[in-house]
């Protein structure tokens, strides 16, 4: 595994990361212990976790692992904070009062004293960024977390909380995680060249469009009965049909390589100037075993233009920011 240096932090991580967010729902305990333990033998060190994944299963089960295999020291763990948690109204948001008490909550599920790196899961416009990193600063100082991050901010918000920080002599993000994929490509405009300027590590997630580029859905009007489009409309929002046409393209292309087409999706983020990681979030070890490969994959100037060609530069044909409104 060839380790890439996370931004300003200096922290070496491996271009793979797992996600942890189906550890629960629907994947089971034992299959997830399975995944962490595979993805640790392979060399990934960087897990990402979020309060609100099966509602804290998904933390659980890891921290569950870790205890389990002895791994907590080897490897990087994530998790995030902004979510609604609960039915009350300060259950959510990046107010001082539920990012002390989200982050309690996670250092419990997780079974550790500290989190390696806390994001806020999505910026907080009715809440002034002082309050929210006053909160992480004085999380950092406690030793619950060691470094901070933003993630699908907009990169006015980062530089000015990187202004804030300076001010106040808070900490400095870090790292921003961001969508990012052949069909959503947007953050190619502002996000990727703020990250290069300001020395910020980039961990992209939903580098299969939601298993659009792995081959999974046909048409968007008629969803495979368990996937995650039929889940919530958010996730279908995101499954159109130029974007299975890109997929099938891509995949013919995959296949002359002698590739998946999730494998070559995933190589092609990883390729990237600027991009740090990105999150592979598999149900099965199965999955995780035909995504491990694409780190290894180098692709030349040819499949960027017909890559380019499919999607251009800083456009897209899916909206993976469909959960953030300031994106337009």
């Amino acid at each position: 595994m060839e380790y890439r240096r996370l931004g300003r932090s200096g922290l070496m991580v491996s271009p793979l990361v797992l996600g942890t967010m189906n550890f629960g729902n629907p994947t089971s305990r034992e299959e997830s212990f399975r995944m962490i333990d595979r993805a640790i033998e392979t060399g990934i060190n960087l897990v990402d976790s979020a309060d609100v994944y099966a509602e804290g299963e998904s933390e659980r089960i890891l921290g569950e692992a870790l205890a389990r295999n002895g791994k907590r020291k080897d490897i990087f763990i994530t998790s995030k904070v902004f979510m609604s948690t609960g039915p009350g109204p300060n259950d959510a948001g990046n107010s001082k009062h539920h990012i002390l008490e989200s982050c309690e909550a996670s250092l419990k599920r997780l079974r550790t004293d500290y989190i390696d790196i806390y994001f806020l899961h999505r910026t907080d416009f009715d809440i002034p960024q002082e309050e929210s990193l006053g909160a992480l600063d004085l999380l950092v100082r406690q030793g619950k977390v060691r470094y901070i991050g933003s993630s699908t901010h907009p990169a006015w918000r980062i530089v000015e909380a990187l202004w804030i920080s300076d001010r106040h002599h808070y900490p400095k993000l870090t790292c921003e995680q961001p969508p990012y994929n052949l069909l959503d490509r947007r953050i190619e405009n502002e996000i990727i060249p703020m990250c290069r300027v300001y020395d910020l590590g980039l961990i992209t997630w939903s580098p299969l469009a939601q298993g659009v580029l792995a081959g999974r859905y046909q048409d968007p009007f008629n969803l495979p009965d368990g996937s995650r489009g039929t889940l919530k409309p958010v996730y279908a929002e995101r499954i159109t049909q130029r974007g299975i046409e890109v997929s099938l393209k891509l995949e013919e292309r995959a296949k002359g390589k002698g590739y998946t087409v999730a494998q070559l999706s995933v190589a092609w983020v990883l390729t990237q100037t600027g991009v740090t990681g990105a999150i592979i979030g598999p149900r099965t070890l199965g999955q995780l075993e035909d995504l491990l490969p694409s780190a290894d994959i180098k692709l030349d100037e040819s499949d960027f233009r017909f890559c380019d060609k499919l999607v251009p530069p800083g456009t897209n044909v899916s909206n993976h920011f469909n959960t953030s409104l300031w994106m337009k």
